[in-house]
């Protein structure tokens, strides 16, 4: 095995501990044991320790009693918890306090393989992503580096090509402006400015990060290295500050511990889902047996409704967390993107109502065709049109362009009249749990891209033709259900 890691096993019990040390030490992992809790905390810090798994109840306490000394003592060590006795808040403190994992007795040895498995991978690629940094460190000095001058006013005198490379920015476009004005972003300005007066008043600032605007509005991350630069009289004249493009370790640092920190909810998840449904099932027939006995029309017939239409949000909640914690496994088949869009249209009827709300269609000849999961497709196309139904005012009009380019891909062009994303939402809307509604789990649009990035697809967001949101998807083009490129479209419309 590629990933061993020093573990410290704690457990009071001699046989669970011997099954663990011999399940571990299978796979290469060097073991270190104790019996309590005083027995780590007495031995002072470890920072050898990667992983503690500890028994959740010991002779001398809980763990969520001792869990603030061993994180001080085992500084550099990831926990999994295991019990036989556990409970909903329980659970839930040891979460907050940094847990990683939490497993019940008796934990199968393929369990307890797979969490430290995949604990293994993260410290993995936490190693190489602080390798990763050390190497940046090294590479300030050469021609690769962003290099920008400022006068003591903040006004740009020079940067290099590859500042241009990297913002595209061309110097006769930023040359004697305000640069904090021009390229950073406003919530990080006023931080900006006080590391630019620190750094013109002597002070020499490195490894300062922080978010720079592109030209076209993007935001890339940039490591600094600044210094004053003085004249022959020893008087600071300009500021030189170099940086080096991280965006791609940060956003690699962003999704390992979102991958680590949502493969922990998922486990939880999954088992609350499971005891939620069937305590779900049992209220929903236990309102149907009082809509039997109580008249409509009445304060209590309104009370049992208000009941249900509860337990149905909450199991649409729990629906849709389950579906993004859970694996995609695709059905696929051969199948028309315009037969899925308009069968999900025609669904939404019912929830739309009254409303003015028209879906535009300009299409190929060919109609289209894709080979994708059928039911998965349709779940993309109900979260982007009831997205475009909540963010819309009527009249609603979305337009829909499916095309067939020369490179064998087929284009999904989506775009909605309403307000649009900010700057802000457009960096987060793919992001799992966020969202700009009052009710929602925000998980819509982060299953959207999982399920497109699963059939080999993209999904981007695009600038709007006029004022609302746009999205681009792509998918590639199966051989045997399209041969040639269309160039022929049609437009039509459906209320």
């Amino acid at each position: 095995m590629d990933d061993e890691l020093t573990i410290l096993l704690v457990e009071d019990d001699p046989d669970s501990l011997a099954n663990m040390i011999d399940i571990l030490e299978m796979d290469g992992h060097e073991i270190r044991v104790a019996g309590s809790f005083a027995e780590i905390l007495d031995a002072g810090v470890d920072p050898a320790i990667e992983l503690a798994i500890l028994d959740r109840r010991l002779p001398d306490g809980q763990v969520e009693d001792h869990l603030a000394g061993l994180t001080e003592q085992l500084p550099n060590a990831e926990f999994i918890i295991v019990t036989g006795f556990a409970n909903m808040e329980g659970t839930i403190a040891s979460f907050k306090q940094g847990v990683t994992d939490y497993l019940l007795k008796p934990v199968h040895p393929d369990v307890i393989r797979q969490s430290v498995a995949r604990i293994a991978k993260h410290k993995r690629v936490e190693a190489e992503l602080q390798r990763e940094q050390r190497f940046a460190n090294q590479i300030l000095e050469t021609t690769e580096a962003l290099i920008v001058v400022l006068d003591l006013d903040g006004r740009v005198v020079h940067f290099n090509k590859q500042f241009s490379v990297v913002t595209g920015w061309k110097l006769e476009e930023l040359v004697h402006q305000d640069y904090i004005r021009h390229c950073i972003p406003p919530a990080e300005r006023e931080r900006v400015s006080e590391v630019f007066r620190n750094s013109v008043g002597g002070g020499r600032v490195s490894g300062f990060r922080n978010g720079i605007l592109t030209k076209d509005g993007r935001v890339r991350q940039i490591r600094w290295s600044d210094s004053a630069l003085e004249d022959a009289d020893d008087q600071i004249e300009s500021l030189i500050a170099i940086g080096i493009d991280v965006t791609d370790m940060v956003e690699a640092q962003e999704a390992a511990a979102r991958d680590h920190r949502l493969a922990a909810i998922g486990q939880t998840v999954a088992g609350l889902a499971h005891e939620s449904r069937n305590a779900l099932h049992r209220i929903n027939a236990s309102v149907e047996l009082l809509r039997l006995d109580v008249p409509p029309q009445t304060d209590m017939r309104e009370e049992i409704e208000s009941i249900a239409r509860a337990s149905n949000e909450l199991g649409t909640t729990l629906e849709e967390v389950r579906e993004f914690a859970a694996p995609i496994r695709l059905h696929l088949e051969n199948a028309s993107l315009p037969f899925i869009w308009r069968r999900v249209w025609a669904y939404l009827a019912k929830s739309r109502g009254v409303r003015d709300a028209e879906l535009n269609e300009t299409l190929c000849d060919c109609e289209c065709p894709v080979v994708v999961d059928v039911l998965r497709m349709e779940q993309v196309f109900r979260n982007l049109f009831e997205n475009s139904l909540a963010a819309c005012q009527d009249p609603v009009r979305i337009q829909l362009q499916c095309r067939c380019d020369g490179s064998g891909n087929v284009l999904l062009d989506f775009e909605d009249n309403g307000p649009g994303l900010s700057p802000e939402q457009r960096q987060m809307v793919f992001e799992p749990f966020f969202t700009t509604k009052v009710k929602g789990t925000g998980l819509g649009m982060s299953i959207v891209q999982r399920i497109v990035h699963a059939h080999g697809g993209v999904i981007q967001i695009a600038e709007p033709k006029q004022c609302g949101a746009r999205f681009v998807i792509r998918f590639g083009k199966h051989e045997a259900t399209l041969e040639d490129d269309c160039t022929g479209s049609r437009e039509s419309s459906n209320a």
